[in-house]
């Protein structure tokens, strides 16, 4: 497999059939020379788009075939930029195609109340869901398979893959068959990461087959304690994270200190756009590029910039003028990053892995609380789970709402006899069930929470350079 490079692009190209003259103004030499000049070496390049529309001419299913496709785009990228030395990893959607969820309803995605998940029929947008435990993953793999046998292909990038649940006549038959109860949301839940693992594998081994030494990256938008056990389906992790969308500065930090310590290669994701995916014309800020990138740097991650390439195929000077300014330092800096391992002596516990899916939506603010105010104190830490090694760390953080089941207070136990440190806050420590704390060590008797909220309380020693007044508390304690 070719080493993931440093300075890469994630080119989107979602582009609707209302849209005409796609790939009319594309040059080969023009594409090259603008990514040489902004010191690319890597871009990833659509084979078919959230619209469900295909970029290249289809033998098995034309009538995929943008309406409006002037040229084999995507063939023409793939060689345009191998005989440059550009790595062109191709991307796939998965559970978003708006052709597919319009003439294969019986592929969707159905919620517990029997609707469509996502986008609604008269609204805006290609969000709708589709199953993957339904005959669209057939399609789904001949279509990989066609761009397998037909480019030299460099990876995958295959997008909006989720641990969905579903009540398709699929998934409610699947479960019955396996003794869960389809009315049930932790049953749903389960299944729906199992329908995930087949999916992966499916994916991952007809990929392998005739690409061996292709990336493999499934996307979903963060990179949790999930991704361990899927690891082997993948090649390397991508932490897709765009400071100027839903993620926010918060993010990127706390999943790039798990996804590095998962034993294989990382890249990261921010964006060219002002905020977040979609848009033509709009550019970022140079310092907050230059402060993104450099940070991916500095978390041993390589760096990709996203763009949306233009329908016509010809990229946005101005945008890769900004991308250069910012690329060219990381190709001067790319000497001293490759293979850094990050020297830490704390590790702060997610409370991720106990819920079914880690998710952007699942990470608490309580571990982004303890990544910020550990950064701000400039100190050196992972973002850990129960299967790490705790003998690489001197001091383990609990954030707030870290519960600690049996196997974990027995590791956490062995790891406090060998001579390492403990910090638990607020409800952490606390067995799942939160009726009482797991772990001796800790030198507390769970009562109850507090009956009133808010309520008070005056400075004791820790309280230093405080008022000695009561004091009101905000948030309910224990």
């Amino acid at each position: 497999m070719p080493d993931l490079r440093y300075r890469a692009i994630h080119l989107d190209f979602h582009t609707s059939e209302d849209i005409p003259g796609i790939g009319s103004t594309f040059d080969p030499d023009g594409f090259v020379k603008t990514l040489q000049d902004a010191h690319v070496n890597q871009i990833c390049c659509f084979a078919r788009c959230h619209h469900g529309w295909i970029y290249y001419p289809s033998e098995r299913h034309p009538e995929r075939v943008h309406p409006k496709l002037q040229t084999d785009l995507l063939g023409r990228q793939i060689d345009a930029c191998h005989a440059n030395d550009i790595l062109v990893p191709i991307y796939i959607t998965v559970e978003w195609d708006h052709y597919s969820s319009q003439c294969h309803p019986e592929w969707c995605v159905l919620d517990p109340d029997g609707c469509l998940a996502g986008t609604k029929p008269f609204e805006a947008g290609f969000y709708r869901r589709l199953c993957k435990n339904t005959p669209y993953v057939d399609f789904l793999a001949e279509h990989i398979e066609e761009v397998l046998t037909r480019f030299d292909c460099d990876g995958f990038f295959f997008d909006i893959v989720h641990a969905t649940p579903c009540v398709c006549r699929y998934c409610v038959e699947g479960m019955l068959a396996e003794g869960l109860d389809p009315e049930s949301a932790e049953d749903r839940q389960q299944y729906a990461v199992e329908v995930l693992l087949r999916f992966q594998q499916r994916i991952s081994a007809l990929v392998r087959e005739h690409a061996p030494d292709a990336f493999i990256f499934f996307n979903a938008g963060h990179i949790g304690p999930m991704h361990r056990r899927m690891r082997d389906n993948y090649t390397h992790f991508e932490v897709e994270s765009l400071p100027g969308g839903q993620w926010g500065y918060a993010h990127f930090p706390v999943a790039q200190r798990y996804a590095r310590n998962l034993g294989l290669p990382t890249i990261a994701h921010t964006g060219k756009f002002h905020t977040t995916w979609g848009d033509f014309h709009s550019y970022r800020n140079p310092a907050a590029l230059e402060y993104e990138c450099m940070r991916m740097l500095a978390l041993n991650c390589r760096c990709e910039v996203g763009d949306q390439l233009p329908p016509d195929g010809t990229l946005d000077g101005p945008t890769y003028d900004l991308i250069g300014s910012v690329y060219q330092q990381v190709e001067a800096a790319e000497p001293w990053c490759h293979g850094t391992e990050a020297v830490v002596d704390i590790g702060v516990m997610t409370p991720e892995e106990f819920v079914e899916e880690s998710t952007f939506a699942s990470v608490p603010p309580s571990l982004f609380g303890a990544t910020k105010m550990l950064q701000e104190l400039h100190h050196q830490f992972d973002v850990i789970d129960s299967q790490s090694d705790f003998s690489r760390y001197r001091l383990i953080v609990l954030p707030d709402e870290m519960p600690v089941d049996e196997a974990l207070a027995a590791k956490l136990s062995e790891f406090l006899a060998g001579g390492g440190k403990l910090l638990a806050t607020h409800r952490s420590g606390l067995e799942p069930g939160g009726e009482r704390f797991a772990m001796a060590e800790l030198g507390v008797e769970y009562v109850s929470e507090v009956p009133l909220s808010p309520d008070f309380i005056v400075p004791g020693e820790l309280g230093e350079g405080l008022p000695d007044a009561p004091h009101v508390i905000y948030l309910r304690g224990t």
